[in-house]
């Protein structure tokens, strides 16, 4: 058997052996029908988690609340005083090491609550603050809040 030289077989152009442009807007088509059913599902399932983190967040604080009334016979009035690099001389072991950071990038803050109901203000002798609120904002949901009170 005599095999033709190798010239002469890659010679000949073969027509038909690239895909057309209607089978290329049909791939094309498919794949934008993919991707219209997944992307929205992608970011249904990231806001989740983050709300899922924010919770998470304010819960862990909530209990560092506690923990910094419970050590130090006060309730702090920001966040800061409660971590260990940015804590005032007096407080006895700060519960947390660090600021917890919202997921959605928003500050936490932290609100008085005060002996007569309200909130905000700052205390005096006659209206000391038992509690405090800890509110962040999601800028989709409203607000989520957390209180805390000493009775």
């Amino acid at each position: 058997m005599v095999r033709a030289p190798s010239r002469q077989r890659n010679t000949t152009l073969r027509r038909g052996s690239g895909f057309t442009f209607v089978e290329l807007l049909v791939v094309l088509l498919i794949l934008a029908a993919l991707m219209l059913i997944a992307l929205p599902r992608y970011f249904s399932a990231v806001y989740r988690s983050r709300v899922r983190g924010c919770q998470a967040q304010i819960e862990i604080t909530s209990t560092a609340f506690q923990v910094f009334f419970s050590r130090n016979d006060v309730w702090p009035t920001t966040i800061e005083e409660m971590c260990e690099p940015t804590a005032p001389s007096w407080v006895v072991t700060p519960p947390l090491t660090e600021v917890p950071m919202c997921p959605f990038g928003v500050p936490y803050e932290v609100v008085p609550i005060l002996q007569d109901g309200s909130s905000g203000g700052a205390p005096t002798p006659d209206n000391p603050q038992v509690g405090v609120i800890l509110n962040t904002s999601d800028h989709f949901e409203g607000v989520w809040k957390k209180a805390f009170e000493h009775k």
